[in-house]
């Protein structure tokens, strides 16, 4: 099986020749920094050191992610001060933040949003119409045939609702408007659901889309920022149109990727459409296991394993792969990855323990 062939057969529930191979979402800045004195090859950084470790790749179509809504044309970077400590600088998404210069892994603070009312919202909302000439890149009709045929999944990358009007309003607005300006709440979930419901419809006239993948975020350790309730009054109706609009398109994968506790908007997002999760993270509370008995195939897995044990020993990181891969591995539907990206206590040997250990189990599983 190839790439495309082995993510879509799990994606089904059907056999593989293996599990598709894609152990962590990601890596930390420092973690690579760190590797690279313990044996990484200094040029391997970034999206190269999926490749570097032999995972499965994919091709990403960005429409839209964790520091983007979908601005179209985006807005023109600017920094506004700058000294030795920090930047403050007006990002491409129209977001004034102040930067922290020492190279570590941190959250800007954010100090200003691209609106704050409706008057401001018509203003942007141009930026946001999925029928803007070349938004897809001038090269899109070239890059779309050559998609059709690839051997590894398409996947299109967007800003899922929650996260598009925390971009556009910023948490504590966000938060706020709520409750108490509703209609412009509403107003963003309808430009979602339009701006979205349109880019998704024209990638998938051009090419086959393997799976959509939402950035949402919306959970802190003991729970989510919103509610059951608002979820259904603010989200929902928006989510099942887009989703509905691109089954229609022959789309068949939805991924929700949030951090921390999601555990109680899980079944509104499957009731909305969405058949796919990660990270699912272990400090959070979060249990691949459970999940998978609750929903049983009409959640796709991916990730769940406790990405501190890899800073631990060996034992405890068989222990973990163990405790989870072989049970969701012998249901279907599930790619073994860590709950986040890998930290960086975690040492070059360790994490390649790690994939050796979880890709023979996985393979020892998938033969039976």
């Amino acid at each position: 099986m190839n790439a495309r062939e082995r993510f879509c057969a799990t994606c089904r529930f059907e056999p593989t020749d293996r599990p598709f191979r894609w152990e962590t979402i990601g890596f930390w800045p420092e973690t690579t920094a760190r590797w690279h004195n313990e044996g990484l090859p200094i040029d391997v950084d970034g999206y190269l050191t999926s490749a570097y470790f032999g995972m499965d790749l994919r091709i990403p179509i960005f429409v839209g992610n964790h520091e983007d809504p979908g601005f179209f044309p985006a807005f023109e970077e600017q920094v506004i001060a700058e000294t030795d400590l920090y930047r403050i600088r007006r990002t491409a998404a129209g977001i004034t933040q102040k930067e922290f210069t020492n190279r570590q892994s941190a959250l800007p603070e954010f100090l200003a949003f691209p609106m704050t009312d409706m008057r401001s919202f018509e203003v942007i909302r141009e930026r946001l119409d999925p029928a803007t000439p070349n938004r897809l890149g001038a090269d899109w009709a070239e890059r779309a045939e050559a998609y059709r045929t690839v051997d590894v999944p398409v996947v299109v990358y967007v800003c899922g609702l929650f996260g598009f009007a925390r971009h556009l309003l910023g948490f504590e607005n966000l938060m706020a408007a709520y409750i108490e300006n509703p209609e412009l709440v509403h107003a963003i979930g309808e430009q979602w659901t339009t701006l979205y419901g349109g880019i998704l419809e024209t990638i998938a006239a051009a090419t086959p889309v393997d799976a959509v993948y939402l950035w949402e975020d919306m959970a802190y350790r003991n729970g989510p920022m919103i509610g059951p309730a608002m979820f259904r009054t603010f989200m929902s109706p928006y989510y099942a149109r887009a989703i509905d609009r691109a089954r229609s398109s022959g789309i068949e994968v939805f991924q929700v990727d949030s951090d921390g506790n999601f555990a109680l908007l899980i079944p509104l997002f499957v009731e909305a459409g969405i058949n796919m999760f990660l990270p699912f993270e272990v400090q959070a509370g979060m249990d691949v296991l459970d999940v998978r008995r609750r929903y049983g195939r009409r959640v796709v897995i991916e990730g769940g394993l406790d990405k501190r044990v890899l800073a631990r020993d060996r034992a405890a990181i068989r222990a973990e792969v163990d405790a989870r891969v072989p049970a969701l591995l012998h249901d279907g539907g599930y790619i073994p990855a860590i709950d986040h990206q890998v930290p960086p206590d975690v040492s070059l040997e360790d994490f390649e323990y790690y994939l050796q250990y979880v890709r023979a189990v996985g393979e020892r599983c998938c033969r039976r």
